[in-house]
């Protein structure tokens, strides 16, 4: 069915990539309707009055003890669904903690900046967002010096190398953004974070934000990155 529905766009000429783009905003508008609902609001404050908080964003198929899990779909471990191109439904300085992994990327420069200005705006005073994205110039670097070793940890499933730099970079249209640390530094000073640091996989200093994924392939293919909230930050 599927082959024969990519036939006939192809027939009408209409691009895949098209159809696949407004069958996502059509289930965000949904999300972002059920976000609206009383119950969904009165769970965010059930969550804030147990605390501490702790959000990872596009939690996907994870799911840690003590986190809460958001995403833009249904799922069990997804406690709370949103559509986190827009406002956060917490209040000011409300969040100990947020992470993400492979999450930022899926947004554009303009959202994902929106998106860490929200999460500063919910962080409290202190707090800390750890993200981690795929490094696409450790990727770009490792094409100019053909090393060919790299590509064979980072991603062993591309028959040559450019396939790898192109799927990491834009991952069937799904990948918006290319992020290295010093678009980090520059995003978080416009967010209003008092400092960005540089990380490695799970060698976090907050023993709660040791959650990075630790097999061996996902650790050379990313960058890890903390930003973090000035203390008494309005």
């Amino acid at each position: 069915m599927k082959h024969l529905a990519k036939a006939l766009f192809d027939r009408l000429g209409i691009p895949i990539y098209w159809l696949r783009q407004s069958a996502h905003e059509f289930k965000l508008a949904a999300i972002r309707l059920w976000a609206l609902l009383p119950f969904q609001r009165r769970r965010i404050r059930a969550l804030l009055r147990k605390g501490p908080v702790r959000l990872n964003f596009g939690c996907g198929e994870t799911s840690y003890a003590g986190w809460v899990g958001v995403d833009q779909f249904f799922a069990p471990q997804v406690t709370i669904a949103l559509d986190l191109r827009g406002r956060l439904p917490f209040p000011d300085r409300s969040v100990d903690l947020c992470y993400s992994e492979h999450f930022l990327e899926h947004l554009t420069p303009p959202e994902g900046q929106r998106h860490l200005n929200e999460v500063h705006r919910i962080l409290k005073p202190n707090g800390r967002y750890r993200v981690v994205v795929p490094d696409v110039l450790k990727f770009a670097k490792a094409y100019l010096d053909k090393d060919e070793a790299f590509f064979r940890r980072a991603f062993p499933w591309a028959s040559r190398p450019m396939e790898a730099l192109y799927s990491v970079a834009n991952w069937n249209g799904e990948h918006r953004n290319i992020l290295d640390y010093d678009e980090f530094v520059h995003m978080g000073r416009a967010a209003g974070f008092a400092s960005v640091r540089l990380s490695t996989a799970n060698q976090s200093e907050v023993p709660e934000l040791r959650i990075d994924k630790a097999d061996p392939q996902r650790i050379e293919e990313s960058l890890y990155v903390e930003l973090i909230k000035g203390g008494g930050t309005a």
